[in-house]
């Protein structure tokens, strides 16, 4: 991504004039910031497959889940940006990368239904509560997979803590079983996890994350979503551990 100072230009996403600052330069234009470009390079396939209604009523659900969590709140927005740049470069598109961004973005949304006791406790889980998280993933499904629109992202929300070897839950799903968005998912989610600070570890950098997730293709996560975000590493880096502007 080139930044650069020079004279009045115009964002081509939201066409604000850019006098004098820095902007990014990309081969289909200039734009303002990272925002303003993924914007434009992904967000309107997005947009087109849902009506603003159905976008309405998925932002009043990530509401929700910030209410109760707000770094979880912010959590859903970054990993939503990582699954749609993966997902763009693995040839998804259209109403299927519709739901990609719905499921990626509602992933957490069975926590709603998880007490505070447990949501929000600052040690470790005991047995007993752990698998009180982990019903979250069909709590989440509960929710949404009445709502027709809604119905593949209800999917990934149910599967994204499946394992590519059968380890994972709620269902122990492997391999293709496990929904193809649910695959793009989980690396996105990883990389998110692990490139930004938490109270149980320090931030990875974006090639630390990456060696990371490499190490468990094949067993965690599907080996051609993990090739595929070695191929796409320029792009995707630069929106590693920023929380996308309201």
């Amino acid at each position: 991504m080139t930044v650069r100072e020079e004279g009045t230009r115009v964002c081509k996403h939201c066409g604000t004039p850019i006098k004098g600052s820095s902007y990014i330069e990309k081969e289909a234009g200039l734009y303002l910031g990272p925002e303003c470009y993924f914007r434009d390079t992904y967000l309107d396939g997005i947009v087109s497959g849902f009506e603003s209604s159905y976008l309405a009523t998925i932002e009043a659900f990530v509401r929700a889940v910030d209410a109760r969590e707000h770094e979880t709140g912010n959590h859903l927005f970054r990993v939503s940006r990582l699954a749609i740049i993966l997902g763009h470069a693995l040839g998804v598109e259209g109403q299927e990368l519709a739901d990609l961004y719905a499921g990626a973005i509602l992933h957490d949304l069975g926590k709603i239904g998880v007490p505070d006791a447990i949501l929000l406790k600052k040690g470790p889980l005991t047995p007993e509560e752990q698998q009180v998280m982990h019903g979250h993933p069909g709590i989440g499904r509960g929710i949404i997979g009445h709502i027709g629109y809604l119905a593949k992202a209800a999917e990934i929300v149910w599967s994204h803590h499946e394992r590519f070897d059968g380890g994972g839950y709620p269902r122990g799903l492997k391999g293709g079983d496990i929904a193809w968005g649910a695959r793009i998912f989980s690396v996105a989610d990883a990389l998110d996890a692990l490139t930004v600070k938490r109270p149980y570890h320090d931030a990875l950098s974006f090639e630390e994350a990456k060696q990371e997730i490499v190490k468990e293709s094949g067993t965690m996560f599907d080996p051609a979503v993990v090739k595929t975000l070695e191929s796409v590493s320029e792009e995707i880096k630069d929106f590693i551990g920023e929380t996308p502007e309201s």
